[in-house]
């Protein structure tokens, strides 16, 4: 049974970054380090993707780059059918067989953008889109380009907001004797903001807080801060995080502060914050505050998100060294050596032959026999 490795997507920032396209095989590369597949430069099969001349390009040459666009970004309203076209351009000098699809894109839990995996259903904008290639097979001649049309068929029924996919065009190669098979990818980004009103949200879920301590009781800790994020909202947004943590009162407050990726609507991610120098105060609180703001075509507004945790910073290891001070010096309390007592002094005797009595009124008599 052959194993199927899927290897790594360029999304249309990286394609972006060639002046509107981007070799396959580098992407893939540089994004799985660890999976090196050996081919000789001759043999090495490499393409790139770029967005047709415009929305509506029925009179575009093939070849048209439209490279002053990335991606591909509408404004539609439900039941709304729009026509574009992408370009494949083979850089290699043999034919390339490549797949072509479209499907859903997501914000992974550490906050990467992605599409689904391959052979997974589409149910959002990837199911929306059909690409005009029979088969799903695209053969292209050595250093030649195709244009793919494709269509973008809105649902009547589609909800206000920001919707994200991807037309992916796929490489699937076998290594070795063919017990692995490598499937390259490269995609282009595709968004389409359904009209209506935008009700962009965030929500902080799940804080906690957890303190490391040294033995010195007053040197300045590290405290980790974890919490889940959430774009509960229809908009894409893109945040910038606050984290604070202070001891009891709000004493001796340090922050941490990042921009965050990109959330595309319904995301969540796993957020872990290092808060470095906050004093070990016993008890410590922290703070979260994101800021998001929507992006994509004209914008929307801006939302934010709050959440709070406290937690106990205690210098453990300073604490468990005067324990065992404490317990040293009771132990020697316990056990140290008493001194002994001193003995009783001895009853004195009266003179031998004499005997003493009290008499009536008090007074001593005494008597001798001869």
């Amino acid at each position: 049974m052959r194993t199927r490795l899927t290897r790594a997507l360029a999304l249309a920032a990286l394609v972006a970054a060639g002046a509107g396209a981007a070799s396959a095989l580098p992407a893939a590369a540089s994004a799985v380090a660890a999976v090196v597949v050996p081919a000789a430069a001759a043999d090495d099969l490499t393409w790139a993707l770029a967005p047709g001349a415009g929305p509506r390009p029925d009179a575009a040459a093939v070849g048209a780059t439209g490279r002053d666009r990335a991606n591909y970004a509408y404004v539609v309203d439900p039941g709304d059918e729009v026509r574009d076209t992408l370009v494949v351009t083979n850089r290699s000098t043999t034919p390339l067989d490549l797949t072509a699809y479209a499907t859903d894109a997501l914000t992974t839990r550490d906050g990467g953008l992605d599409l689904l995996p391959a052979g997974t259903e589409p149910t959002d904008l990837g199911s929306w889109l059909t690409l005009d290639v029979p088969g799903g097979e695209l053969l292209i001649p050595a250093g030649a380009s195709v244009r793919v049309p494709f269509v973008l068929a809105v649902p009547d029924d589609a909800s206000p907001g920001d919707h994200a996919g991807g037309v992916v065009t796929s490489l699937t190669q076998t290594v070795g004797d063919g017990a692995l098979a490598v499937d390259r990818r490269l995609a282009l980004r595709v968004h389409a903001r359904v009209s209506g009103a935008l009700s962009p949200g965030l929500e902080v879920r799940d804080v906690t807080v957890r303190s490391t301590t040294g033995v010195n009781p007053l040197a300045p800790a590290t405290t980790t801060v974890t919490y889940t994020l959430a774009n509960t909202g229809d908009a894409r947004i893109v945040a910038t995080e606050a984290v604070t943590v202070a001891g009891p009162g709000g004493s001796a407050p340090q922050q941490a502060a990042a921009e965050l990726g990109e959330l595309l609507p319904g995301a969540e991610v796993d957020r872990t914050v290092e808060v470095a120098g906050v004093r070990p105060l016993l008890r410590v609180a922290a703070d979260v505050r994101v800021d998001g703001a929507v992006v994509g075509i004209g914008g929307g507004g801006a939302t934010s998100a709050a959440g709070t945790d406290a937690g106990w910073s205690v210098p453990w290891a300073a604490l468990a060294v005067l324990v065992l001070v404490v317990a040293g010096v009771v132990t020697w309390f316990v056990r140290r050596p008493l001194a002994p007592e001193p003995a009783p002094a001895a009853a004195a005797e009266p003179p031998a032959g004499s005997t003493g009595s009290v008499g009536e009124h008090g007074s001593t008599t005494s008597s001798a026999r001869a």
